[in-house]
């Protein structure tokens, strides 16, 4: 048994699919989450699967995350839909919702957020809905994970049943519309039911057509146009469109006035999130107030005085470094491992990933800080503010929601660019994320702050982040007077309403994400820095021999001269950021491996030189799995190219302006 999981962005979709199938998708207070299928088994059921379709408005797609749920209800084999249901905005929910149950397929509305609207004073009769609408009808709260709800979810499910598709009063020139090409399609091999893809079609679903053969197409296009001229002369509405929506908004409208009853007088409540926003939203005050949070983000992450992280940090550096180092290297002593191969295991392996793990104690904080951020909304009200300002570098509303995402990691970032519908706007954000500072390079800015910035950690850290962001707008701007220019579409982005975070949530959200930390430490980051030693151990002339001497050395030192002008012209810091297209995570392991530690780090930079290989690290070539991410979202040779030698070209300038500046004044 297979079921479709369909809904508006932002309904708990993502969470219901967790509850439902025990698995841990990402969860977040905004839309654009969930911007590819997932499947997973359902509990409670034998053979049923769930699959987590992507957010939509519209069953017609303005975008690649919409035109997966068009291309599953119209091409895969399924048993039915359940249709995830936001009751606090049970009447816009409602258009999609309509746009499932015409197509005639067994379906269970599951309306989520019922503690919610509660609150808000109301209750909605399920019976009279599932009457109104001929389907099953559960009301629930996914986010408390209650059993419960899940058993009376899969019951529903066991026995869900197919009505016959609803069918609404719509104009006469509709229903002539929709019969004319119901009789054209009639002999087509088409799964789904024919009425419904008529209506599709004069709603405006181009994706309908990619089925069609070309003669078919044309005699239907020309009865879409007899339509609209109908539905004009006739004056039903301003457009074809027009009326097949005011029609669906009636009766949405008498539904809801007979299902949505009051119980509670509860007006505070429906003001508490403008109140709220006139502070954080504010024109003038917005921007401001998001740079003070996120610089308290960065202090309790990374600060010194109040760095929570930064405590916990070095606690596990000391435990690392005086016992796990020391003792293993006495017991290789112990059992005949000596030389060569203690080196390898111990200043190679234990050194390389330790490097890099001592730094994952700040990485959680920040990891959990920013869930807390998201799960209460916040972060959907930073695209709003963020929005008119972003407009005038070029980019599309839509972008936001992949920048957000481009702070964990650069790749869900890029896939996320799906919901931009124009592709030359979806290409210019593509090529611009990576500009954005990800989790992976978070030990890199650690690290070199921690030995060259100590007095000022959280400044310089969120200066790192605005430079970042600073040339992403200045690229995106660049990019939009050029090839880019006269792209342009309008931004939609629901506010969800503040919400308290649950704390399992977030917290698994960012162990999940120092899981995955440590999943890189113990393959990526462990293999580079075996490699790296090897590397710097072995040479022309023999093992065990001076680095000066190895096979690395005269790699990177042919190449080093380049960097010269930036500060850090040798052989080791070329070799570290060779070794950061593989990860950027194991730059940091490569620099201790090749300096034998902090202390050789420090003695090798100015604090120029450590600046400029700090930025020019946070924004030369992405990582080996962001290059093969825009190969396949943008599918050109050209521009997966572009985006490995622009930001190279873009790093080395921006590291050499500071190099100077600092030079000038230190």
């Amino acid at each position: 048994m297979i079921y479709l999981l369909a809904g508006n962005p932002n309904t708990g979709k993502s969470t219901f699919f967790n509850t439902m199938t025990q698995s841990h998708v990402h969860v977040g207070n905004y839309s654009g989450v969930t911007v590819e299928k997932r499947v997973h088994h359902i509990k409670y059921m034998e053979h049923a699967e769930l699959v987590d379709l992507p957010g939509t408005y519209n069953v017609s797609p303005s975008g690649e995350d919409e035109g997966i749920v068009t291309y599953s209800l119209l091409n895969e084999s399924y048993n039915g839909i359940i249709n995830i249901i936001d009751s606090t905005h049970l009447k816009r929910n409602l258009h999609l919702t309509i746009q499932l149950l015409e197509l005639g397929v067994p379906t269970l509305l599951v309306l989520n957020l019922k503690d919610a609207l509660k609150n808000n004073g109301y209750v909605i009769d399920t019976t009279k809905l599932s009457s109104h609408l001929k389907a099953n009808a559960v009301a629930i709260s996914a986010r408390n994970n209650d059993p419960e709800d899940q058993h009376k979810v899969a019951k529903e499910l066991q026995h869900l049943r197919a009505f016959k598709a609803i069918e609404l009063d719509y104009p006469q020139a509709v229903k002539w519309g929709i019969q004319r090409i119901h009789d054209l399609l009639r002999y087509d091999n088409l799964q789904v039911k024919k009425k419904w893809l008529a209506l599709q079609i004069l709603e405006g679903n181009e994706g309908i057509f990619q089925f069609l053969d070309v003669v078919k197409e044309e005699k239907i296009r020309q009865v879409v146009r007899e339509v609209e001229q109908r539905v004009l002369d006739e004056k039903v509405a301003l457009s074809l469109k027009g009326a097949i929506f005011n029609t669906r908004r009636e009766f949405i409208q008498t539904v809801v006035d007979d299902c949505l009853i009051q119980v509670e007088d509860k007006e505070h409540s429906k003001y508490f999130n403008q109140k709220v926003d006139r502070i954080l939203t504010h024109q003038a005050w917005g921007i401001p107030i998001f740079f003070a949070i996120m610089l308290a983000v960065y202090q309790i992450s990374f600060g010194g005085v109040l760095g929570i992280g930064t405590y916990l940090s070095d606690g596990f550096d000391f435990l690392w470094s005086d016992y796990v180092m020391v003792y293993s290297g006495r017991a290789l002593d112990v059992i005949g491992i000596t030389g060569f191969a203690q080196g390898l295991i111990v200043d190679g392996m234990l050194a390389g990933v330790g490097g890099v793990l001592v730094f994952l104690p700040q990485i959680v904080i920040l990891f959990f800080l920013l869930a807390v951020l998201e799960g209460t909304g916040y972060m959907a009200r930073v695209a709003i503010v963020m929005d008119k300002f972003l407009a005038r570098f070029g980019f599309n509303g839509k972008s936001i929601v992949p920048i957000i995402t481009g702070f964990g990691c650069t790749v869900p970032a890029i896939m996320a660019t799906r919901t931009i519908a124009d592709k030359k706007e979806r290409i210019l954000t593509i090529l611009t994320i990576p500009f954005v500072s990800c989790s992976a390079r978070l030990p890199i800015y650690i690290m070199f702050i921690s030995l060259f910035f100590a007095r000022y950690r959280a400044f310089v850290m969120l200066g790192i982040y605005l430079i970042g962001i600073l040339v992403m707008l200045v690229s995106a701007k660049l990019f939009s007077l050029s090839y880019f220019k006269g792209s342009g579409s309008n931004f939609i982005l629901e506010v969800p309403p503040y919400r308290m975070p649950q704390l399992r949530t977030i917290t698994y959200q960012a162990l999940e994400k120092a899981k995955r930390f440590v999943k890189k430490a113990g393959t990526y980051i462990l293999i580079g820095s075996i490699v790296l030693w090897l590397l710097a151990n072995i040479g022309p002339s023999g093992i065990d021999i001076a680095t000066d001497e190895s096979f690395l050395s005269i790699i990177a030192g042919a190449i080093a001269p380049v960097f010269a002008p930036l500060g850090f012209g040798t052989w080791e810091a070329t070799s570290s950021l060779i070794s950061g297209f593989l990860a950027k995570e194991v730059v940091v392991s490569s620099l201790i491996v090749l300096y034998g530690g902090e202390a050789g780090i420090a003695a090798a930079f100015t604090t120029a030189a450590a600046l400029a290989y700090v930025l020019f690290a946070s924004l030369y070539i992405p990582c080996i799995s962001t290059v093969a991410t825009v190969r396949s979202e943008t599918g050109s040779r050209r521009w997966t190219l572009f985006s490995v030698v622009y930001p190279f070209v873009v790093a080395y300038l921006v590291a050499l302006i500071f190099y100077l500046i600092v030079g000038l004044v230190a």
